[in-house]
């Protein structure tokens, strides 16, 4: 290897065409060797060996050691290749390429079904043809060097890790919520100097602070009932938003609450391996308690807190029930819009999809209309005096359920019951809580202390104005009343106007009885 002599000419005699390939990382005395510096050695070596630059291709901060680190610039490269579109690469050095064996073996398969006469390898230590069966052995042997180093700085590592978990010293990925660090507003590209230095600032002690009572006071309030949503509204409102500056959804709300290190445990694996020194945010207890209360809810999607309609409408293409997301552009308040659609990550046809303002509108519009209606109370009496009876034994077996529910969580919450323990007993019992809440929901309409006295328009209209989320949803399973409601899919006629007759309802039809059931 070296320098000794000059590569072979390219395809017809031409100079070669080597393009330049490099990887943003640090070098074995820890100092960051740029992507620029990378190219400007490596274009010394395309004059060296006697070639013309074909592209300068980078890949900044991206392993070549991890399978599953998606490297495009290095993609880039061997579609070169196989396009025959460059002679040859040079690099910084071969782990910029390879620390994997069968990445390398994936480019001697290409060139060797390309037809290359010469495909060169190139770094400031040496050359390779790939083409020559002793180069490639010599270049496999580099890589295999490369691997076994980077599998031995990997043990390393995972043992350190494991030491300071032992400890009560986390793994941080950078700053969370609720914990100080640097600041993770700023763009990733202006995190580092010239000299690779990170120059960003830590977060204030202040804005900590209120990021953990915020934890401690959200703790408090999922258990005692509290919509995830409600709290990603409160934090977005008080400005205490995401590490990185963005809003709060739902579902994140729940991720950092459910975080070990709030209650001051480390965890690896699911199993606690370490005790965090100092006061923890939330007390052990209360993380116990809030991840069992998480841990027994029934699968699937809970009302977010912001869409009446979800789950209530249905979709009448395929039967399923419409949920909210939010949808493209603000309202002129500037608050997002937000839709009602048949969604197919949830099985649904994805056919369906309306406006949330609008179909609210006549949500609230239909529930007044039928709250004020006396035939429609006098028909909620009428169902509701023919079920009482079974109503009552249901209240019943809901009360022992939920007693039961609320002695096993004390038991887990005091330590006196494991958690595979708890979830053996916690499943069976939501079960049968969940499937009497359903026969509960389809006997009175959903919402068992309801009127069965119509209101006036005015008061209905009142009542709904200023009722939270909750209230909302109870008074339009009161107004539905067993009948179902569907979200109509809008009309092919080119025109982008609501139609109300979209919101319809489809009136209960009773099962009709056999002589043989009339007998029973």
């Amino acid at each position: 290897m070296g320098f000794s002599h000059q590569v072979s000419a390219g395809q017809g005699g031409r100079q070669p065409v080597l393009d330049s390939y490099a990887r943003l990382s640090r070098n074995q005395a820890g100092k960051l060797e740029k992507c620029e510096t990378q190219h400007a050695d490596n274009r010394d070596v395309i004059d060296r060996l006697g070639g013309v630059l074909g592209e300068e291709i980078s890949d900044p901060k991206l392993s070549a050691w991890n399978p599953k680190v998606h490297r495009p610039g290095w993609e880039r490269i061997m579609k070169r290749v196989a396009a025959r579109a460059s002679d040859g690469v040079v690099l910084w050095n071969t782990d910029r390429g390879w620390r994997q064996s069968q990445d390398l073996e994936d480019l001697f398969k290409l060139i060797e079904g390309t037809g290359y006469d010469s495909y060169t390898v190139a770094s400031s230590h040496g050359r390779y043809d790939l083409t020559d069966y002793n180069d490639r052995y010599q270049l496999r042997q580099e890589v295999a060097h490369n691997q076994r180093n980077s599998d031995e700085a990997s043990q390393r590592i995972s043992r350190r890790f494991e030491v300071l978990r032992k400890r009560g010293i986390p793994h941080h990925q950078g700053r969370r919520f609720g914990f100080p660090g640097l600041d993770r507003t700023v763009p990733r590209e202006q995190w580092l100097d010239e000299d690779g230095k990170d120059i960003r600032k830590p977060v204030p002690a202040e804005l900590v602070g209120r990021e953990r009572e915020a934890l401690r006071d959200a703790t408090d309030a999922v258990l005692a009932g509290v919509f995830q949503s409600t709290i990603a509204d409160e934090w977005n409102a008080a400005g205490l938003l995401t590490i990185t500056g963005k809003r709060w959804l739902p579902r994140q709300v729940g991720e950092v609450l459910l975080r070990p290190i709030n209650a001051g445990l480390i965890e690896h694996d699911g199993v606690v391996v370490g005790t965090m020194p100092g006061e923890p945010i939330v007390k052990p207890e209360k993380f116990t308690k809030l991840r069992a209360l998480c841990a027994g809810r029934t699968q699937g999607q809970h009302p977010s807190g912001v869409y009446v309609g979800s789950g209530i409408l249905r979709c009448p293409l395929c039967g399923r029930g419409v949920s909210g997301r939010p949808h493209s552009g603000n309202y002129p308040d500037g608050e997002r819009r937000r839709q009602y659609g048949c969604s197919k990550s949830s099985g649904g046809c994805g056919k369906v999809g309306a406006d949330m303002r609008r179909v609210d509108r006549e949500l609230r519009g239909l529930v007044i209309s039928r709250l004020s209606d006396t035939k429609h109370a006098a028909a909620i009496r009428a169902a509701r005096a023919r079920v009482s009876e079974r109503l009552a034994e249901i209240h019943t077996e809901l009360g022992e359920c939920e007693r039961l529910l609320k002695s096993i969580a004390a038991k887990l919450g005091a330590g006196k019951m494991t958690e595979d323990a708890y979830d053996a007993a916690n499943e069976p019992l939501m079960a049968t809580h969940a499937r009497l809440e359903a026969e509960r929901d389809e006997l009175t309409g959903g919402n068992p202390d309801g009127p069965t006295e119509a209101m006036s328009s005015e008061d209905a209209a009142a009542q709904w104005d200023a009722a939270e989320f909750d209230e909302r949803r109870a008074m339009l399973t009161d107004a539905l009343s067993g009948d179902t409601l569907y979200l109509d899919p809008a009309a092919k006629n080119g025109k982008r106007q609501f139609d109300p007759k979209r919101v319809r309802i489809d009136p209960h039809k009773p099962k009709r009885r056999t002589r043989g059931q009339h007998a029973a």
